[in-house]
């Protein structure tokens, strides 16, 4: 094991000396830019005090290598590649597993720096498609976007609409499922018959439980995509209310100042899903008479 861990530090000092060297050219490096707007993201008081251009270019380039799916081990990698250059003997050139929790912790802001400028990228990425003939600049084109914009406020309104009659929809179908469950547990008469439909009826329910978690998402998933392009095309009026909001939440990264409807609405098929199998391995261990 130390010889493994030998062997990685040594490529991440090798690494460093390739991202230290005086062949970049410093003005015009395009992770340049990148590098810069993740250390704008990062407070200022957890900046390390030594010189990080070459720290903050690699996270430039996991930032563009992985974007969104950049983990907390990506950004420990890009840190150790940094430090082996300066401090060999340093005690935190480890693998991020052997971390203890207090220093692996340490990493978290500069994943969450990483992971604001992907959604920003992700935003600007839109524009081919948001504007295929360039983003309006003159009034009209400004006015016919602004009648997108709020066809696209009135389209994610719509979605919450749906998505509640979606839930309704499933909190139905359990209430019947588990009346049905009631009933033969109460009707009497053979216990195996009984406990396989039980078995039958909890297995119906664990399926459209997962079906009504995977729909949870799904919806959370497409209004996140209205709101990316609500919130770029508000970067071409004078106000960007929706953008502030979600500014002011500090972007849900704080859970006690604000947490996702999804985070809690997914509690309930959750539950159900813990009771269905639950019932379901019961009523099957009658049915099989491993059990009076």
């Amino acid at each position: 094991m130390d010889e493994i861990r030998r062997d990685r530090i040594k490529v991440a000092a090798g690494v460093a000396k390739c991202t230290t060297s005086s062949g970049w050219d410093g003005e015009r490096m395009y992770l340049n830019e990148y590098s810069e707007r993740i250390r704008r993201e990062v407070p200022p008081d957890l900046l390390p005090a030594a010189d990080t251009d070459a720290l903050f270019r690699g996270y430039a380039s996991l930032l563009l290598a992985k974007g969104s799916l950049a983990t907390l081990p990506d950004v420990h990698n890009v840190w150790v590649a940094w430090m082996a250059g300066r401090d060999e003997t340093h005690p935190s050139l480890v693998p991020f597993e052997d971390l203890s929790a207090s220093t692996a912790a340490q990493d978290q802001p500069f994943l969450d720096a990483i992971h604001r400028v992907a959604a920003q990228q992700s935003a600007l990425d839109l524009d081919p498609y948001l504007f295929p003939r360039g983003v309006p600049t003159s009034g009209a084109d400004r006015a016919q976007a602004f009648e997108l914009y709020k066809f696209m406020v009135a389209s994610s309104e719509a979605l919450v609409g749906r998505r509640q009659t979606a839930n309704a929809f499933f909190l139905t179908l359990n209430g019947a499922l588990l009346t049905g469950i009631g009933l033969i547990v109460g009707q009497g008469g053979a216990q195996r018959w009984q406990a396989s439909g039980v078995v039958v009826l909890t297995v119906t329910g664990l399926v459209l439980s997962q079906a009504w978690i995977s729909l949870i998402h799904s919806f959370a998933r497409l209004n996140a995509g209205k709101f990316a392009v609500i919130n770029r095309l508000e970067t071409l009026f004078s106000a960007a209310i929706y953008l502030a909001e979600w500014k002011a939440l500090e972007e849900s990264r704080n859970t006690k100042r604000y947490r996702t409807f999804t985070s809690r609405e997914v509690w309930v098929p959750y539950l159900t899903s813990a009771m269905y199998a639950a019932a379901a391995i019961a009523a099957l261990v009658v049915a099989l008479g491993w059990a009076p």
